[in-house]
């Protein structure tokens, strides 16, 4: 965080300027970042006491004393900011420069005198800023890291109102109290959610559910009922908001009366899934607890783990068989680990990859779709929340599914930013928060979470990659063909990386470089050894699409009316590496840049039934849009408020352009939308 010529480390806990450094008091970070945050505007000392003490009763002396320190430092740093009393009210931060630009230089130089004030600017980037709460109590647990610009709010209140008993005869009003108390119990165990004690939720008789859980304070009312008779059980839920008293989800699962509690477990669960996703990490005020793992079970999951990555890179090589026979031994290890924990998140989000992909062989016959695939794929998420609903990579793996196939973006990033909250190393979170942050067109803030994946897990090639799509889509085109150029040469058998980079060009009409894709395939890469089958294949596609460039476009579109038919005749969940669907959309971009945009049009659209925003940079306000003639065809943006989901993304699209975050704003491409 920049604060002037000041450079503010939460995580470390240092600040730097130019000719110094200097570590502070986790309270003192804390206050300086709430300050620094308003930018300029005067922070209340009730709001400061809400943010860096967690609204408890301090006295006037602390809080002038760790003013006084920031003081001392302001001094220390030759007056790179000021703070200053604003009587009866709080206080202000303001800088001696509004130059917010890139990091100090460290190298010692003599301390610049205070020049004239000017508000404080705060670079707009992420920011990994240490929650306050967490700052405080960072001795023995390190600093409690939060995404975001405001400080730790209440957590969300939530009120579980007596079940209804639905059975005949109504006998059994114990069973219904105790399921809402199973619910209850089961639920407040998740971060940042207050769950209301039992004894406080009973409803007057009469009373509405919305208006008992206003009466509670609460932020979300959960009611139920239960249905029990000749041996059926049928238990439903439903999340109301008690401002408006609108029902925002219920689910109801039926079953035998011996399963009862497996119901409820899936019914929570859901309840669970769809509450976490409202729940962001400002309102959770420190490291929550996670579940202890079987250090076998452990063991077993960390090689299936190892597993999963071989089975995804040998398939962007194009090696299906030897794939799906990695994916099939990290199935075997997870669920061994779950016969020794049942409770194991870790065995369960592995399976649930691999459910989602259909990467084994026996997964891989099954004629299921994309979207059901990814169904059976959460509930094994769910199993692995109601497990242990704090655990960052299952948050991490909820989102990702909102994010892919619900198209639930502030709930996603919601999900994301808990997970990064509270394990920033966790190079998943990192991945999945960045794809969604380059969909929404919000680039430098998704590229900055490419960054730092890159430096977390600099040797897996499918989260590697990352980076270039990202520096591409933010316009620092040469830069990602730096990059792209690097990870080729160090693997050019990968079919997944060649055709990423065939279809950046092809989208920006770059047919010179397409030219000198080819020559580097059989020349620098492979001209003394056989070409790969899998790269082999691709060298006709780039072909045709420098004689589509060109105005030949016969080629490309042969090459990918077969395609279609391939791939309608088959029931593959991923090829090489991607998900089936994503070629749905490169498909529709292929005949885009042949002239066939009835046929684009027809294939974008089942592209975004499926869920699929495959290539962000060809998206509406993208750099590299759908060519001209397709986005003046009525139907093309007929297609994009076809979906509120759809028309609320390209609304955030379009406020990013306007901002100057995207490339086409720049470029002053109009719109019909």
């Amino acid at each position: 965080m920049r604060i002037g010529a000041l450079e503010a480390r939460p995580s470390a806990l240092e600040v730097v300027w130019p000719g110094g450094r200097e570590s502070l008091q986790p309270r003192v970070m804390a206050v300086l970042i709430v300050l620094g945050d308003a930018a300029g505007e005067v922070v209340a000392r009730d709001d400061l006491i809400a943010s860096c003490w967690k609204g408890r009763v301090v006295s006037d002396d602390s809080i002038n004393l760790v003013i006084a320190k920031l003081r001392k430092l302001s001094s220390r740093t030759g007056g790179l900011f000021e703070i200053e009393t604003i009587r009866g009210v709080g206080y202000r931060l303001s800088t001696a420069s509004a130059e917010a630009g890139p990091a100090a230089p460290m190298a010692p130089t003599p301390a610049p005198a205070a020049p004239a004030r000017a508000s404080a600017v705060v670079s707009r980037r992420p920011l990994l800023i240490a929650g306050a709460a967490g700052l405080a109590g960072a001795a023995g647990l390190g600093a409690w890291i939060v995404l975001g610009r405001s400080a730790a709010s209440a957590p969300l209140t939530l009120a579980v109102l007596p079940f209804d008993d639905l059975s005949p005869g109504a006998h059994e009003s114990y069973l219904a109290s105790g399921l809402a108390r199973e619910v209850r119990n089961s639920l407040s165990r998740s971060a940042g959610l207050r769950v209301i004690a039992d004894t406080s939720s009973i409803v007057a008789p009469g009373a509405a559910p919305a208006e008992t859980a206003r009466g509670l304070g609460a932020d979300l009312a959960l009611t139920g009922s239960v249905n029990e008779s000749e041996g059926q059980a049928r238990i439903s839920l439903e999340l109301i908001d008690p401002r408006t008293g609108v029902e925002l989800w219920s689910q109801t699962q039926t079953g035998r009366s011996a399963d009862l509690f497996g119901l409820l477990d899936q019914v929570s669960g859901a309840a669970l899934q769809t509450i976490s996703g409202r729940i962001g990490a400002e309102r959770i005020d420190g490291p929550p607890p996670l579940r202890r793992s079987d250090p076998v079970a452990l063991r077993m999951v960390m090689q299936a783990r190892d597993r999963l990555e071989a089975s995804r890179t040998l398939r962007m090589r194009g090696h299906e068989d030897e794939g799906e026979d990695a994916a099939e031994r990290a199935r075997v290890l997870a669920d061994a680990a779950l016969r020794i924990d049942p409770g194991d998140t870790g065995a369960l989000l592995v399976l649930a990859t691999i459910t989602r992909n259909g990467w084994t062989p026996a997964l891989a016959q099954l004629p299921l779709s994309q979207a059901k695939r990814a169904a059976a794929s959460v509930e094994l998420i769910r199993r692995a929340l109601r497990s242990d609903p704090n655990d960052p990579a299952a948050l991490t793996a909820l989102g990702d599914y909102f994010r892919r196939f619900e198209w639930r973006w502030r709930e996603a990033e919601n999900l994301f930013r808990r997970a990064v909250a509270s394990s920033p190393s966790l190079p998943d979170a990192r991945w999945s928060y960045s794809h969604l942050l380059g969909t929404e067109g919000r680039v430098e803030e998704g590229l900055a979470h490419a960054e730092e994946l890159f430096r977390l897990d600099p040797q897996n090639l499918w989260r590697r990659v990352t980076l270039p799509r990202l520096q591409f889509v933010a316009g620092r085109r040469e830069a990602a063909l730096r990059r792209y150029d690097i990870e080729l040469a160090a693997d050019p058998g990968n079919a997944f990386l060649v055709r990423e980079i065939y279809l950046m060009h092809l989208a920006e009409e770059d047919a010179g470089r397409l030219r000198r894709l080819l020559a580097k395939l059989r020349g620098e890469l492979w001209a003394s050894k056989p070409m790969p089958p899998a790269i082999a294949q691709l060298v006709p596609r780039i072909e045709a699409g420098v004689q589509a460039l060109g105005g030949a476009r016969e080629a490309l579109a042969k090459i990918v009316d077969a395609d279609v038919a391939a791939f309608d005749a088959a029931s593959a969940s991923t090829r090489d590496g991607r998900a089936s669907v994503d070629l749905l959309f490169i498909y529709a971009m292929e005949y885009a840049w042949s002239g066939r945009d009835d046929d684009a049009i027809r294939l974008l659209s089942r592209a975004l039934a499926a869920g699929s925003l495959y290539w962000p940079a060809s998206l509406p306000y993208g750099r590299n849009e759908f060519p001209r003639p397709m986005r003046d065809d009525p139907r093309y943006a007929a297609l994009w408020r076809s979906d509120a989901r759809l028309a609320e993304l390209i609304e955030t699209r379009r406020r990013a352009a306007a901002s100057g975050g995207l490339l086409a704003h720049a470029l002053g491409l109009s719109r019909s939308f």
